[in-house]
């Protein structure tokens, strides 16, 4: 018993948990267990912790800190790409003095001053990349926490299913080595009364079945018949 006590704490992580250690050590020893045997497991044994979905935890983490970082990056990304064709813009009017040019205009064509990298269709198709990253990750996470808090439930579940089954066998083992008490007694007194009503029972149906056995030889059973029948003619040889 102190075996599978140790296997299922350290298979839980809770080797170290006084109750479990204390209750190990009694158990392999088999010192004071009267002591022992006032406890109820199932309240006393500790819940287990499972590793169960870490991996999955730690990856939604790391998605979540992705993500909230990456809200941030198409607004930096579309401000920087105004700030450069602003001051393009500004160094394009500069020179040209005489022409009338819109600013918008002025983002999405460049005029040979502004880089197409800053180019307003090219801001506005890596935003769009940058948001599609940001609906994937966060979609990510909602799958990887929906499945995380499965796998947990079905752990946990699984676990105290164990620990239940645990705590019942160690009362079990322990019952008999419970310090007599008034309560106790009547029990044992109770279960002895009932097995010898039993015991009592079945002996008179065994002594209703001898009786009968005895009533039907006395008429005159087919085994006696016979019996009786070869006394007679090893008699009727014998003359």
């Amino acid at each position: 018993m102190a075996q599978e006590l140790l296997e299922w704490a350290t298979s839980q992580q809770v080797a170290e948990d006084p109750y479990v250690r204390q209750l190990a050590d009694a158990l392999a020893s088999g010192d004071q267990l009267d002591y022992w045997s006032r406890y109820d497991n199932l309240e006393m044994l500790p819940a287990g912790r499972s590793t169960v979905g870490t991996k999955e935890a730690r990856l939604s983490d790391a998605l979540i800190n992705f993500r909230n970082i990456m809200v941030f990056v198409p607004v930096a990304f579309t401000w920087a790409g105004i700030s450069q064709a602003t001051s393009a813009f500004s160094e394009y009017a500069s020179i040209n003095t005489n022409k009338v040019v819109n600013f918008f205009d002025f983002w999405e064509n460049g005029y040979g001053v502004l880089s197409d990298f800053w180019t307003l269709s090219n801001v506005a198709q890596i935003d769009f990349l940058l948001l599609t990253i940001i609906i994937f990750a966060s979609t990510a996470i909602a799958i990887l926490q929906a499945r995380v808090k499965k796998i947990v439930a079905l752990a946990e579940k699984f676990s105290d299913r164990q620990r239940v089954e645990l705590g019942l066998r160690i009362n079990y083992y322990l019952h008999e080595f419970r310090a007599p008490t008034p309560e106790i007694v009547n029990q044992r007194v109770a279960q002895s009364v009932s097995n010898l009503r039993k015991s009592t029972s079945d002996l008179a149906k065994t002594s209703k079945s001898l009786e009968r056995g005895s009533s039907a030889l006395s008429k005159g059973s087919p085994v006696l018949t016979q019996v009786l029948a070869i006394k007679k003619l090893l008699g009727k040889k014998d003359k």
